[in-house]
């Protein structure tokens, strides 16, 4: 039977739990032993075995407190749109661009994707904070539980949210919509398919984006007097 990923979780952490108190039972065990025999000639190897004790039980109670330190609440602060200058708009739209392109449509978002995505500042929004998220979940050394979250809670919300917004926008069966928000091409060199990453008017919509945005500050050297 295929477990699914929260079960999987709840065994892991009940598996960790019972090898964490058997541990704790065996070193108490031990160090009382060791008290029985604190009168007898093996006095040198008993404070030996003390001491060794001690450096194991040190070394439990940090694994404890690690193990149990708060995990982090999200991947911090996520891009804001809008608080940018030019640079950091582009470099927003790059990232943003990259992730949805090479990994959110093709593995996770065929079955709702939409040509026009990004003229829907909405949806935009979301998938900002998603993409962060998700690299956030696939961080070195970061622990199932933030995947697990991703695909069961983040992911499933966004999907939500973008059936809703999407439906009226034109990519649906034409004769449902009398007056659909995107002009939809369906025949020639610009016909698009409901899959395409983009209509033709991505570049166009980024530069002026980018272009209403203000210049950056530049960086004054300690020379300058007004800095």
């Amino acid at each position: 039977m295929k477990l699914e990923p929260g079960d999987m979780l709840l065994a892991l952490a009940r598996d960790l739990s019972e090898a964490r108190t058997t541990l704790t039972s065996g070193l108490e065990d031990l160090a009382g032993r060791l008290e029985s025999l604190e009168g007898a000639e093996y006095g040198d190897a008993i404070a030996g075995l003390r001491k060794v004790l001690g450096e194991v039980s040190d070394a439990v109670q940090k694994l404890q407190d690690k193990a149990e330190e708060e995990e982090p609440e999200g991947p911090g602060t996520a891009p804001n749109w809008v608080e940018l200058d030019k640079e950091q708009c582009r470099e927003l739209w790059d990232w943003l661009n990259s992730w949805c392109n090479k990994i959110f449509l093709p593995v996770y978002a065929q079955d709702v994707w939409r040509p026009c995505w990004y003229r829907h500042q909405q949806l935009r929004i979301q998938l900002t904070w998603l993409c962060a998220y998700w690299h956030w979940a696939y961080e070195k050394a970061a622990p199932p539980t933030r995947a697990a979250e991703w695909h069961m809670r983040w992911w499933p919300a966004v999907e939500t949210f973008m059936k809703k917004e999407l439906k009226e926008c034109g990519y649906v069966d034409p004769e449902k919509l009398r007056e659909p928000l995107h002009a939809i091409p369906e025949h020639g060199e610009d016909a698009l398919a409901l899959d395409d990453f983009a209509d033709h008017g991505l570049f166009d919509w980024i530069e002026r984006d980018i272009a209403r945005r203000p210049d950056p500050e530049k960086k004054r050297s300690k020379k300058d007097p007004a800095g």
